[in-house]
């Protein structure tokens, strides 16, 4: 009964933690991703085509702008569709929904800890890690699938690891199930296989000549059924699946000196804090001088699996702290580890005692890194796509194309707009597209792109200064920081934007008011007066 309501305490702590914000724009860290599903959702809505992809930010100047080179299923945008079927459309609803899968993956790491270290305190140790792990707890409540993903993986693990114990094959054939189903979300969990190539009893399925065909076949059934479903989903052209794999960039110096400092920030400052790290690089120091126990094997596994990954997948690794979600739980198991050797070694007081220490003091330590980290995630916006969106919206139609310029975190103004928005490579292509869509907007987010394109496409950019007229400026800071700037093709001409935002009068409004951490953040646009 005790254990039953300290991991309730931890489920509602790691609640509380992902529902904050729950329904704050669309503009936080990592949006893209967010956009992209939610686009999804809302094209689905509109063209009621329930089968294909379409992103406003991809494929935007095409006559036909599906997405065809990407086979994963867009399960997100139809758990989107499903909430906003039972609640409206809003954020708060779609992204609830994959909070639950956080809180379903909480009391999945409570019994595959069970599991691993039949022991109920570490369990439970390890759940707490998890509630408050800045990488589990911000990006399981974006709508994206790593959350849904990360629940399936850790459920085949739980299956799998029944199966070891008990031998019974319904939980080989669940194990493989739920491990398909992390597949389908997301391509790069099938990863969470490989640290059981290091735990299966293999000798006693050798020896056992009659059972080893049952075992094979749980075994590798429902990743003959899922491929069966792939090449269905070709046949049908749907997607398909186009995966660029450089496995050996990673053994080159020129990776690391490009991306090793991110890599390594993203891991010990953003996604597991210092503390968790070096505790988890411990445990799997230690688990490769005992090599003896279970544990031991199935962390070498997950070493393993880390080698590969980095292999296969170094490009999005490099780019996306999101990337390395599927080894979550393996930092977490090291955590525990390393706590339980320790109280097992430390000698003058009874184990249970101080293993309470360690487990508190591990807490302790934990606290303030991981609000520095949830703080920055939480408080990294980019403010005034929504408003800029919405304006785009009001000033074009609904079959209207935009030029937008931006990074990647700024496509969500073409999400908020409802309107395909994308950018030309050259002076050629913009004139082509602004001839066949009929182009008659452009927009520059953040304001200090404008120097960005001057310098990137200097061409294009005396092309608007002579064809396009300010239309309208957000303001962020007001009055100290151009926030984004919206031009409309004039019929009288252009005019040079450096001059014009200096001498551009109008009334300015405000039009987004952003609370976030307790502080209220205001922006304005202003239209110039006609």
């Amino acid at each position: 009964m005790k254990n039953t309501i300290l991991l309730i305490c931890i489920l509602l702590l790691g609640l509380s933690l992902r529902v904050y914000n729950l329904n704050f724009p669309s503009i936080g860290y990592h949006n893209m991703k967010e956009n992209e599903s939610l686009s999804i959702a809302q094209e689905m809505i509109r063209t009621k085509d329930f089968l294909h992809k379409r992103v406003y930010f991809f494929n935007a100047l095409q006559k036909d702008p599906v997405v065809r080179d990407n086979l994963q299923p867009p399960l997100v945008s139809y758990q989107i569709l499903l909430a906003w079927r039972m609640f409206g459309e809003n954020l708060w609803s779609a992204r609830l929904f994959n909070v639950l899968f956080a809180m379903l993956v909480i009391v999945v790491m409570y019994l595959v800890g069970c599991q691993l270290f039949q022991d109920k305190r570490l369990a439970l140790f390890g759940t707490f890690l998890l509630s408050i792990m800045p990488l589990a707890v911000f990006f399981s409540r974006n709508l994206q699938p790593e959350s849904p993903a990360f629940f399936f993986m850790l459920l085949g693990h739980l299956f799998y690891l029944r199966f070891i114990d008990k031998r019974k094959l319904y939980n080989l054939l669940l194990g493989g199930l739920a491990m398909v189903f992390a597949w389908v979300y997301k391509f790069e969990f099938i990863i969470g296989m490989l640290p059981f190539a290091f735990c299966f009893p293999y000798k006693s399925f050798l020896s056992d000549r009659k059972g080893i065909l049952k075992f094979l076949f749980a075994a590798l059934f429902p990743f003959l059924a899922m491929l069966g479903i792939i090449t269905c989903f070709r046949s049908l052209g749907l997607g398909a699946f186009r995966f660029t794999f450089k496995p050996f960039e990673v053994l080159t110096p020129a990776y690391w000196k490009s991306y090793g400092k991110m890599i390594l920030w993203y891991t010990a400052g953003e996604n597991y804090t210092f503390p968790l790290s070096l505790l988890a690089t411990w445990g799997v120091i230690l688990a490769f001088f005992m090599h003896k126990s279970f544990i031991d094997r199935y962390l070498i596994g997950w070493v393993t699996a880390a080698v590969v990954y980095v292999m296969l997948f170094s490009s999005d690794l490099a780019q996306n702290s999101y990337a390395q979600m599927p080894f979550s739980a393996a930092v977490v198991f090291s955590c525990v580890y390393v706590v339980s050797f320790m109280a097992r070694e430390i000698k003058g007081l009874p184990k249970y005692q101080t293993l309470i220490v360690l487990m508190i003091s591990v807490g302790v330590f934990s606290i303030f890194p991981v609000y520095y980290s949830l703080s920055r995630m939480y408080t990294t916006v980019f403010l005034g796509q929504d408003v800029a969106g919405e304006t785009l919206k009001e000033f074009s139609a609904p079959d209207e194309r935009i030029f937008l310029f931006s990074h990647a975190q700024g496509y969500g103004i073409a999400r908020y707009a409802q309107r395909y928005a994308g950018w030309p490579k050259s002076l050629e292509e913009f004139k082509e597209k602004e001839k066949e869509h009929g182009i008659k907007l452009v927009c520059i987010y953040p304001g200090e792109y404008l120097e960005h394109l001057k310098k990137t496409y200097p061409d294009i950019f005396e092309y608007i200064e002579n064809h396009y007229r300010i239309k309208e400026v957000g303001l962020q800071e007001f009055p100290s920081r151009l926030g984004y700037l919206i031009l409309e093709r004039s019929q009288a001409g252009g005019e040079k934007i450096g001059d014009a935002l200096k001498t551009v009068t109008g009334q300015i409004q405000p039009r987004s008011i952003y609370k976030i951490l307790g502080n209220y953040l205001f922006y304005y646009a202003l239209r110039p007066a006609s």
